[in-house]
């Protein structure tokens, strides 16, 4: 009897070469399969570090609303002006001193001796120097009668945002004593940063 070695040797191929196949499959999927752990590890640290951020921007974010909410919910508060854009400091108040001329102009006084003093020295917060924080002390003569200089007092104590009344002297017009002179100093805070 004799061998076929070439037919032997085809019989034999298919179980050698069969392993070896599924050898090199099995490395090459664990190869795949190695690699797409790394890229789903790596993805996963990302989204980790961004959900992080995020819950850190949504805390802060509530603590905002809170802090706003209680503000509104007092209506005492007075908010401190803050212009938008880059104004300067002294540019900030203009729009402070534009709704004070329209009240006066509603109210009926009429507003003499102006000037402005943009570095009081005996007002608390401008002393503590709080950055950011700019006062301007506004002095005047005001003229009128007596529920005029009313009208505009009350008017210039609600505003919405904080002015404070430094100083107020009132005399009566020696002419006609219905008519008041009322020497004023109001201060105005803004905040530029």
């Amino acid at each position: 009897m004799q061998i076929n070695y070439q037919d032997l040797f085809k019989e034999q191929a298919v179980f050698i070469g069969l392993p070896i196949i599924l050898i090199v499959v099995f490395i090459m999927g664990l190869g795949y399969t190695g690699n797409q752990s790394f890229v789903n590890i790596k993805k996963y640290n990302d989204n980790a570090a961004q959900v992080e951020t995020l819950t850190q921007k949504k805390l802060d974010l509530e603590a905002q609303l809170k802090a706003q909410e209680k503000e509104e919910a007092d209506p005492n508060t007075k908010k401190i002006f803050a212009p938008e854009g880059g104004f300067g400091v002294d540019a900030s108040f203009a729009p402070l001193f534009d709704n004070m001329l329209t009240i006066a102009k509603n109210s009926g006084i009429k507003i003499r001796s102006v000037d402005y003093n943009y570095a009081p020295e005996k007002d608390p917060v401008f002393a503590a120097k709080i950055d950011g924080i700019n006062v301007c002390e506004f002095s005047a003569t005001i003229v009128g009668k007596y529920s005029e200089i009313q009208t505009f007092l009350k008017a210039m104590l609600s505003e919405y945002y904080l002015v404070n009344m430094a100083e107020l002297e009132i005399i009566s017009w020696q002419r006609d004593k219905s008519i008041l002179i009322a020497n004023i100093k109001l201060r105005f805070y803004t905040r530029t940063k």
